[in-house]
């Protein structure tokens, strides 16, 4: 078993009398790809943004390798769990290679031209390098998202959080951003996804974890979850979500 590189241990959020999340105990190894399925509400986009520390925990804390993350050290620790939103939230007045360079210049101290050079790399690697010059508004969302992707590549993180990353795309671009994170995932990326994709999450996921209510109710690998869950909730929410 390779070493832990993120734990989540009891893991309590509210929101006033809301509880969103109730003791969640998860652990990520490096080079895990753990898929994070549910129902809207179910907490897997408030539990992503815990763990980047977007949302402080009501009780309960999230351990980067041996580090436990505070409102103190939170920049630190960011720098190395990438996160990749919903919506893409790029620069609309800066082209697709600056909105990758801005952050590794900033953060990183790189020159203009390392971070200009890495980020040629990184749009080769999400097959944009001819789109280095346009804008967001001249792409489509799932160029938009595949820049998104690159950006967050950028910082060098140990681990990258997905937020359902095709949720705002039209269906026939879905897959171009699925077949890239597909593509990290061959490469031993580290990757915390929720998603609404399942054939996604049983072909690219070692582990699946199934929320329910804010709480964890089955994980397992791919073929244990999709072909024989054990929770009768895990049941009703794949029967449902695969017979569409």
């Amino acid at each position: 078993m390779t070493e832990t590189i993120l734990a989540v241990e009891g893991l309590h959020k509210s929101f006033g009398s809301l509880n969103v999340l109730r003791d969640i105990d998860l652990q990520i190894h490096e080079g895990e790809v753990v898929a994070l399925i549910g129902a809207s509400g179910s907490g897997k986009s408030t539990l992503l943004r815990c763990v980047n520390r977007l949302e402080s925990p009501t009780s309960g804390t999230v351990r980067f390798r041996d580090k436990v993350l505070t409102n103190e050290n939170v920049n630190t620790i960011r720098r190395e769990i990438g996160m990749v939103f919903q919506r893409f939230h790029l620069f609309p007045h800066l082209t697709a290679l600056q909105n990758i360079t801005l952050a590794p210049c900033k953060v990183l101290g790189l020159s203009e031209q390392e971070a200009e050079r890495d980020a040629r790399e990184l749009l080769e690697q999400v097959r944009l390098e001819a789109k280095a010059d346009n804008f967001p508004g001249e792409l489509s969302g799932g160029q938009q998202q595949r820049v998104a992707i690159a950006r967050a590549l950028a910082l060098k993180p140990a681990v990258l959080l997905f937020d359902e990353p095709t949720s705002a795309l039209d269906p026939e671009l879905v897959g171009e951003v699925l077949e890239v994170i597909g593509e990290l995932a061959k490469q031993g990326r580290t990757m915390l996804i929720a998603t609404h994709e399942m054939q996604f999450a049983q072909e690219v996921a070692h582990r699946v974890v199934f929320l329910h209510g804010g709480e964890i109710h089955e994980q397992g690998t791919p073929a244990e979850l999709f072909r024989n869950p054990k929770q009768e909730r895990t049941q009703e929410f794949l029967a449902r979500i695969l017979n569409r």
